[in-house]
């Protein structure tokens, strides 16, 4: 591996878990009531107290209402939006602008048509992620295939994302050169609730192992 390598770590949703993630460069808060791994803007905000102020707090939404995602942003006082359902560019120019907040958008990929496709997305955000294709909309602990990435180039920064833990997470970043890796259940010991020592394992792995 050559340069700074920036981790995300996702569906934060404990005080202890938090504190494992500081060392990482930003954390994921899911306001997604189907997830294993939702919390409410009361449990986000009290969470928060043991977080790094280094440490940049991503708020993780699937086709909320514009107002919804707004008020917890305020609430929470989040750093970044990540829109993780079928936002449309419209969605995406209008959220931006209600919540003058940095936009991440999750591009679902199964094939190379995908990420072509992701080039009008990328226009219109700050920072896309790659994730596996799934009705969950993330977190499924299965990845796609990184070969489809090998040529990817993009002039903003973006995140890699999708099964990813610490015995592959090497091979993910020199497949695909991604600059921030994004891990939610590869630091879990049971889905949904994360394991403090994984955590740290996995930050001080990439730290070490910086390309």
């Amino acid at each position: 591996m050559s340069s700074k390598i920036q981790i995300k770590i996702c569906g934060i949703n404990s005080n202890q878990s938090a504190e494992a993630c500081n060392g990482a460069d930003f954390i994921g808060f899911v306001f997604y009531q189907k997830s294993p791994r939702f919390v409410t803007a009361f449990e986000a905000k009290e969470i928060s107290k043991y977080l790094q102020t280094n440490l940049k707090k991503v708020g993780l939404f699937v086709n909320s209402e514009i107002n919804l995602i707004k008020h917890i942003s305020e609430f929470v006082n989040l750093d970044i939006i990540q829109l993780h359902g079928t936002e449309t560019i419209k969605n995406i120019q209008q959220i931006k602008i209600a919540t003058k907040k940095p936009i991440i958008k999750a591009i679902p990929i199964s094939n190379k048509t995908d990420i072509m496709n992701s080039k009008k997305i990328e226009e219109v955000c700050d920072m896309i992620l790659f994730d596996k294709k799934s009705e969950n909309h993330g977190g499924t602990g299965f990845s796609f295939d990184w070969k489809l990435l090998k040529d990817f180039k993009s002039k903003k920064q973006w995140m890699l994302a999708g099964g990813l833990n610490i015995d592959n997470v090497k091979e993910a970043i020199l497949a695909t050169n991604a600059p921030i890796i994004d891990i939610s259940s590869g630091v879990e010991k049971r889905r949904g609730v994360k394991c403090e020592k994984k955590i740290k394992k996995l930050i001080n792995y990439l730290k070490k192992n910086e390309r």
